[in-house]
């Protein structure tokens, strides 16, 4: 790619990269013998097994000096699968992992896929020890999906229609193959599947999700302010603040979804594309054909300090004409800006390209 960017190829099989966040803690840095690296999420199994660390060796330049390594883990909490992870975001020393609250591209919602999970970045000596690190799994059996449900009907914008397709696979089809199942109860007529994709603290301790879906009525991308997500690991609720609708539709289409977050400062980084993967005969894309191919774009905008809610404009930063699937953002310690996309979704040998590029 132009401008100064680089990329290399990195083996996650049998994975898909789909968020990204920066090592902080400096001895887990040089015990590696790295000069920076990323947390990323892989969504294709159980969280246990899927965070990774891409680190640096800072010998040289090159694809040779990239490692990655997976995160060996010891399950915490709630019993169960936990698929799907999507997001990552880091909060006093934790960090966040969080499931998509959402199924599969033509449904149903599946309960396995609606957690948080959490580590402490500090405890983690070396990722390949077994186990590195304790992550803690809550839950949320559609609390999410409900908070975020009820604060959107109370007090939240209006929305893209949600479409025949998408609420007979969403909704219809979660009543019929969940029936007695406890957390049913969670979803109600009139509800919108949630599907999480990006997430990131804001300096006050708010919680940012960035939805890929429901997006806004004239088709812009949707955050969600949460206080208290910690709560949900003593059985306890969060609050929904309320919602950001981002001026922030790439090229090529009418509708952009949420894809990753990442605070710098007090700037809001965020990357938003297509409202689903054109691999899973997804219903969203049916039902919204002008969100099937918008670009996947970087945008950076700030939010109003003491403000948990409303309309902004947002900077295009960044375009990625041939990186359809943009998945994760993070900086480095020089503010240098790196992605991850999925380079194929239709293979079983998957890579991912870590793009890196100077700050803007």
């Amino acid at each position: 790619m132009a401008g100064g960017e680089a990329q290399c190829r990195l083996d996650l099989d049998p994975n898909e990269a789909s968020a990204m966040l920066r090592v902080e803690h400096p001895s887990l840095l040089t015990d590696h013998g790295w000069d920076r690296a990323f947390w990323i999420a892989l969504d294709s199994g159980d969280v246990t097994d899927c965070i990774a660390v891409i680190g640096h060796s800072g010998k040289g330049g090159g694809d040779a000096v990239w490692d990655i390594e997976r995160l060996r883990t010891r399950r915490r909490g709630d019993p169960g699968k936990a698929e799907d992870a999507e997001a990552l975001a880091r909060r006093d020393g934790w960090v966040y992992a969080f499931g998509s609250q959402y199924g599969g591209g033509d449904g149903p919602l599946q309960p396995e896929r609606a957690f948080v999970a959490r580590f402490r970045e500090a405890d983690v000596d070396h990722v390949d020890h077994e186990p590195a690190v304790d992550i803690e799994i809550a839950h949320t059996e559609l609390r999410l999906h409900r908070l975020v449900n009820d604060a959107l009907s109370e007090t939240g914008p209006e929305l893209a229609p949600l479409g025949e397709h998408t609420r007979r696979a969403f909704i219809d089809k979660t009543r019929e193959q969940a029936a007695g199942a406890p957390w049913l109860r969670r979803l109600q007529d009139g509800d919108v599947p949630i599907n999480v994709e990006g997430a990131t603290f804001r300096a006050d301790g708010t919680l940012l999700l960035g939805l890929r879906f429901p997006v806004a009525a004239d088709g812009r991308p949707l955050l969600v302010s949460i206080a208290g997500i910690e709560r949900l690991f003593g059985g306890g609720e969060p609050e929904i603040l309320g919602f950001w609708v981002v001026d922030a539709i790439g090229r090529n289409g009418g509708m952009a979804g949420v894809r990753d977050l990442d605070q710098v400062g007090d700037v809001l980084h965020l990357i938003t594309g297509d409202l689903d993967s054109a691999k899973k005969d997804s219903v969203v894309r049916r039902d919204h054909p002008s969100g099937r191919d918008t670009m996947s774009t970087h945008w950076r905008t700030t939010l109003p300090d003491g403000r948990h809610g409303g309309e902004v404009s947002a900077e295009r930063v960044r375009e990625f004409p041939e990186l359809p699937r943009i998945e994760g953002i993070a900086t480095d310690a020089e503010g240098r800006f790196f992605y991850v996309s999925d380079e194929d979704e239709g293979v079983l040998l998957r890579f991912t390209t870590l793009v890196a590029a100077p700050p803007p």
